[in-house]
């Protein structure tokens, strides 16, 4: 009977050792894609500060044309002033000269203000560049680890589950239905140990005549309180 109690033992350690590589297993898929997702991030924001400074560069060239055509006009109208027959015309092309002047000025701040913004563009372009680059390389590591983790794990769950069946194999039937309707029950935990006199699963406390009677490992107890199986406490 002590070897049915060893193999509960083991049985319930291998199961419990199952449980953890599972759930790691489960959180691999989730840890990849969070590392996936921050280098998507960064390729966006990569992409869209080069598409911003292409944007301000189409801007600039438009400003360029509107200032060759401001001053154009401003020529033209200044040619014409010599050629007024009226005073009338005169002030008029006096008006049309100022108020190209003034929107030449404008488009000429504008530049400015394009140019400032061009310099910090391009600046948070390197940023990010050297930014994406690292992320990517280190994402790839990561990704990598993770990969092999996952090949670990697999490895060990396979391993576990042959033990796992050996174990069941040598175990009576019916005891096998009883550790299988706890762990289920319980969590995944079925068996315990009497733990400072105490159930290691619900820590009620166990009496003395009862622990003496598990100690003898002649049959299989269970917890009065959470019904696990009980085992000595070697430590």
């Amino acid at each position: 009977m002590k070897l049915v109690f060893e193999h509960l033992v083991e049985l319930q350690r291998v199961d419990t050792d199952l449980a953890t590589l599972k759930a790691r297993m489960d959180d691999l898929p989730r840890r990849i894609a969070r590392l996936q997702e921050e280098a998507e991030r960064v390729r966006t924001e990569l992409e869209s500060t080069r598409q911003a400074i292409v944007d301000h560069r189409k801007d600039y060239r438009l400003a360029e044309v509107d200032l060759k055509a401001a001053e154009d006009r401003i020529n033209s109208y200044s040619v014409q002033l010599y050629s007024a027959k009226t005073n009338e015309q005169y002030k008029a092309f006096l008006k049309e000269i100022e108020a190209q002047k003034k929107l030449k000025s404008r488009i000429e701040d504008r530049m400015i203000v394009l140019l400032e913004e061009a310099e910090r563009l391009e600046a948070r372009r390197r940023a990010v560049e050297q930014d994406a680059g690292q992320v990517e390389a280190e994402t790839g590591r990561k990704v990598a680890a993770l990969e092999a983790e996952r090949q670990e794990v697999t490895t060990a769950v396979a391993e576990r589950e042959q033990c796992r069946t050996k174990l069941l194999g040598a175990l009576p039937p019916n005891v096998v239905a009883l550790y299988e309707r706890i762990r289920k029950s319980k969590g995944g935990l079925a068996v315990v140990t009497t733990h400072n006199e105490r159930c290691n699963g619900c820590y009620n406390p166990i009496p003395a005549q009862r622990l003496l009677e598990i100690a003898r490992q002649d049959r299989i107890h269970t917890c009065e309180a959470c019904g696990r199986i009980l085992v000595p406490d070697r430590s």
